[in-house]
């Protein structure tokens, strides 16, 4: 018997339980009088008020089944997880929580003036508890492993010896966002990494152009979307394993994408490769081994690679900008480790706006 079935049983029993006692008389009449179903300020409790006597209340039954419990979850989401990716975060959590902890519960019956009173309510100690361990899971940068996508060097540079680096930014009409979520560093709980590069918000089909000269070295033309479904089975694994394996964070998160390789010019004693995600497009010239200048278009903006472009969606449109800086020691992602005091104002000052 499934919840809702159980839920629906024990309140049919308990209705008729309830109008099997003598009634209150009353010179007012209940014909046709129907139940009332209504939500606490916080959708954590539900009340149904049955008028005795014949009624209907298979309206307000029918309500609670269509009812889309989840949304009790947005209350401690927004304005506490960065906007663009609350969606991912919210589904961290509901896969986390055991099956039935958004099914309401009989609480309480009573009777009151002639009606029926049955109080429900979901388990706030269960939901709370597994969404608090998220939060702080998220907001907790040493929890969460360093995306191991490459051999992570442990000791890189400080951003004062890369303060000479002048780039294009790479959409133009748009700046380096200052929210904390959205640059290097950031957690990323729903697939158990670390976010590595910048996220700039732009207009699905903006124009994406190559931050300096270089060559390409990747350029995924062939990219085909994932289903729905498929997305979430592998960011189950990576919920297994607590941390998102190279494969999947590069040839299917990532989406359509190409890497440029700068080679060793760019940043005296090193190989910069930078990395453009998520697109729409690329451009047909834009071939491996294709030399590229510097301000040069390489494709469009899109959503490739995320969930919304899974449930064939063209919300939520970026670009996932970040550069990969390699010597004989390993390799690190641009503003690795740095704190966003520091890290913010050096990469508003990395971009040209031209």
């Amino acid at each position: 018997m499934t919840p809702f079935n159980k839920l629906l049983y024990l309140l049919i029993l308990t209705f008729f339980i309830g109008c099997s006692t003598s009634p209150t008389v009353s010179t007012q009449s209940t014909t046709n009088k129907i139940s009332i179903l209504t939500f606490s300020e916080d959708k954590l409790s539900a009340t149904i008020t049955i008028p005795n006597g014949p009624n209907a209340f298979e309206q307000a039954l029918h309500q609670l089944m269509e009812h889309d419990n989840t949304i009790v979850l947005d209350q401690y989401l927004y304005g506490v997880v960065e906007n663009s990716i609350v969606s991912e975060i919210k589904d961290v959590i509901i896969n986390s929580l055991p099956e039935d902890a958004l099914d309401f519960r009989i609480k309480s019956f009573s009777s009151i003036n002639n009606s029926s009173i049955i109080n429900l309510e979901l388990n706030r100690n269960q939901i709370e508890s597994t969404v608090y361990r998220i939060l702080k899971k998220y907001n907790s940068l040493e929890k969460i492993p360093i995306l191991p996508l490459f051999s992570i060097s442990k000791t890189p540079p400080t951003l004062q010896d890369l303060n000479n680096i002048k780039l294009l930014i790479p959409c133009i009409d748009t700046k380096v966002p200052d929210q904390q979520l959205l640059l290097p560093n950031a957690p990323r709980a729903y697939r158990n990494g670390t976010h590595r590069g910048i996220d700039f918000y732009v207009n699905w089909g903006s124009s994406v152009r190559s931050v300096a000269d270089g060559v390409v070295v990747r350029a995924e033309h062939g990219y085909q979307e994932m289903e729905a479904d498929f997305r979430l089975d592998v960011l189950n694994d990576t919920k297994i394993l607590g941390r998102t394996p190279s494969d999947i964070f590069e040839h299917l998160l990532l989406g359509q994408a190409v890497y440029i390789d700068h080679g060793f010019d760019l940043i005296s004693g090193f190989r910069a490769v930078s990395i453009y995600a998520h697109l729409s497009h690329i451009n047909s010239n834009i071939k491996i081994g294709s030399k590229i200048n510097r301000g040069q278009e390489i494709g469009k903006s899109g959503n490739s690679g995320t969930e919304d472009s899974t449930l064939k969606k063209k919300t939520g449109a970026h670009l996932h900008w970040e550069m990969i800086l390699q010597n004989k020691e390993g390799e690190y992602y641009l503003g690795q480790g740095e704190k966003y005091d520091v890290l913010y104002p050096f990469i508003k000052n990395l971009f040209l706006d031209i």
